[in-house]
């Protein structure tokens, strides 16, 4: 099973984009869409919709749609970037660490639930921790690229697509899903793209021991009951690596198999990888015997067969 890339939208037409649009409208029943709000359920890359309209008003205007007048605040010039006092900046961020519990948070976390464009804050203050520190907020921890691994890349780049449900985009990355800044995978990979390919020849390259063992059968899911003993001694470990993780994940949607639940419709939602026939009972750890589950389902099962 290889695993690609989504291709670029080049030949989507702007029909098509806006249509999309007005459809995630629709669903989440807002007269008015965030970019942040829009990247969470749309089809497309935010990105496109700037090379295609310029501005995220101007998509929003073509579909019909409000547009709030703190995102015109983005624009320097503006009448509403002018009349913006510090102090109503600083009270929106109280408020939103308000709302998230939380004495610091990424300018991508305020993106969802703030006011006002966050282009504002960093035109404002100079940089996101600045206007924390102005709003009486702990600033956010910098991590040092230098000190990355590119394994540890790899894996934040599956965490975020797991959590995602889908292949994550460079406008993901910069509203602050990831623990690593969209220059951080520039930094290792020369592009977000590169870093993505990156990604899909590690899941798609050689497969280790663990993949290479004869599959279970496609019915081990549905027949759980009756299993003969097999040998105490393992040809397997018992964790499977990422490549082996993920592939379960994306074969499942990356949706619990049990009650459906996905971190993509509600983030506290952690998926585990489950031995259908479990480890403690001879289980191996082969694409045929693991499913996605997630913790509770998970933890409800234990080792019963």
């Amino acid at each position: 099973m290889k695993f690609k890339l989504k291709e670029y939208h080049r030949s989507i037409s702007d029909e098509e984009l806006l249509d999309d649009v007005k459809r995630v409208a629709t669903i989440i029943g807002k007269k008015t869409l965030t970019r942040a709000e829009y990247s969470h359920h749309g089809k497309y890359g935010s990105n496109t919709f700037l090379r295609r309209f310029k501005s995220w008003n101007t998509v929003l205007e073509l579909c019909g749609l409000d547009v709030n007048v703190f995102q015109r605040a983005g624009a320097q010039g503006g009448h509403n970037y002018s009349t913006l006092t510090d102090e109503q900046l600083i009270e929106d961020l109280k408020k939103v660490a308000n709302v998230l519990g939380s004495s610091t948070f990424s300018s991508g976390d305020y993106q969802k639930y703030g006011e006002f464009s966050r282009g504002t804050f960093f035109r404002r203050f100079g940089t996101w921790n600045n206007a924390l520190e102005k709003a009486g907020l702990i600033p956010q921890k910098q991590v040092s690229g230098r000190r990355i691994s590119d394994e540890a890349i790899l894996q934040e780049i599956e965490r975020v697509w797991i959590k995602l449900g889908r292949q994550p985009t460079a406008t993901d990355i910069k509203s602050g899903i990831s623990v690593y800044s969209l220059n951080t995978y520039v930094r290792h990979f020369e592009s977000w793209r590169n870093a993505l390919r990156t990604f899909v020849k590690y899941i798609n390259g050689k497969e280790d021991s663990s993949q290479e063992e004869p599959l279970f059968d496609e019915k081990l899911a549905s027949n759980r009951i009756n299993y003969p003993e097999l040998p105490s001694k393992h040809k397997t470990a018992r964790e499977p690596n990422l490549r082996l993780r993920f592939m379960v994940m994306q074969r499942d949607n990356f949706k619990c198999c049990k009650c459906g639940a996905s971190p993509a419709k509600d983030p506290s939602v952690e998926l585990h990888i489950d031995h259908i026939k479990p480890w403690s009972k001879g289980g191996e750890t082969v694409m045929g015997n693991l499913q996605t589950l997630c913790s509770k389902c998970n933890l409800g099962k234990s080792d019963i067969l």
